[in-house]
Parts: C-alpha cells; structure tokens; sequence
C-alpha cells in the first residue's frame, strides 16, 4: 500500500521537458514501479509485468505514452482497485459527468488517500488533485483568473486520475492538512479550443485537517 503511494508520487513528479524523461524513468519511475510490483499479490503478476514493460518502454524511448495506452492504463487501472478495495486508506468515489463532480467531499483527514473515479460521463474527464502553497490564500476562482504560469506557482500537484467513458481510474496520496483543487482540465467536446470543464462547474475544494 506505502509502495502505491510512492509510486503515484513519482509519476507526479514526471518532468515537462520531453528530453529529462528517460533519464527521470531511469533514476525515479522504474525504482518505484519494481518496488510496486514485488509485492503485488500473485492475481496481479500479470498487470504489474504489463506496468513494468510499459515503464521500461519509457525508459528507453523517453516516450511515457505506453503507461496511459490501453495495456498500461488499464494495468494501473486494475492495480489501483486492488489498493482502493484492500489497503488501509482513506477511501473517496467520485463520478464525473458534464460538468460535475459528483460524490466530491468537501472535507477530508490527512493521511493514505485512494481516490476512485468513475466517467459516467460521454466525454473524457479527468481528476487533476492540486494543493495550495504554503503560505498562499485564495479560491480556485480567483486563482483561475491568474495567468497558467503564475496560478501554477501558487498550487502543488498532488495526483491525477483520467479516464474515458464507462471506465474507472485511481490515484492514490498521502495527504497533508491543507486546501485543495479537484479540477478537470480537459476542454468541452475534446478539441483544442473548448473551454476546460472547471469553466462548466467540474472543480471542488476540499479542505484536509
């Protein structure tokens, strides 16, 4: 269960610079991932192989793109119920549809946290958790009107969840007291140009004390 965690936490932390990626999965991803898979239970063998290929592939390539593919999403997917259902964490199930949240706590206690969303939705939708700065005050609306750059400053990401529609993702922390963000990023209908879904009402605060 601590190894979930870990692992979620390092994939947090994947760098925007496509060239820093091999090297990040070499020296961050791949030590996590094999401490993940070796102590999955024996009916997760074959996602933690299927997870542990896809990390290598990135690797390699310093192209993350096989960890959310189809192969690799739905073995974190799998693996991820496992440690919602079974580990000693804090459980929360969201379902996303347009344009809500629904099920979002608005309070939560700090600890091991599984975090469960369900697309119920017809479009894609995702989960993105963002923690305020120490020191920093403010709601996501006023952020929001902050240019990306300098709004980003002031929040802390914590994890993300994404899926499609009629599928199930998690995302797993260890969350400190604070204020946080569930937001959707993704734009209205999937193109470029729509307005992201937190512009439609897909974003809550939750307080962690």
């Amino acid at each position: 269960c601590e190894s979930a965690i870990a692992f979620n936490a390092a994939m947090g932390e994947a760098p925007d610079d496509p060239e820093a990626m091999s090297g990040f999965v070499t020296d961050v991803l791949e030590p996590a991932t094999a401490t993940l898979t070796s102590s999955l239970p024996g009916e997760l063998e074959a996602a933690g192989t299927t997870l542990s290929d896809a990390v290598d592939q990135a690797a390699e390539t310093g192209d993350p793109s096989a960890l959310f593919g189809p192969e690799g999403g739905d073995a974190r997917a799998e693996i991820g119920a496992a440690v919602h259902e079974d580990c000693d964490m804090q459980p929360v199930e969201v379902r996303a549809v347009e344009y809500a949240f629904h099920g979002a706590p608005t309070t939560l206690d700090a600890g091991p946290t599984s975090f469960q969303l369900t697309n119920e939705g017809v479009e894609d939708h995702e989960m993105v958790l963002l923690e305020l700065a120490d020191g920093e005050t403010g709601t996501f609306a006023e952020l929001a009107e902050l240019p990306e750059e300098e709004a980003m400053t002031k929040v802390e990401f914590t994890g993300v969840a994404f899926g499609g529609p009629d599928s199930t993702s998690y995302v797993t922390a260890d969350l400190e007291a604070g204020t946080y963000f569930m937001v959707c990023f993704i734009p209205v209908g999937g193109g470029e140009d729509g307005p992201p879904h937190f512009m439609e009402g897909m974003q809550q605060t939750i307080t962690v004390t």
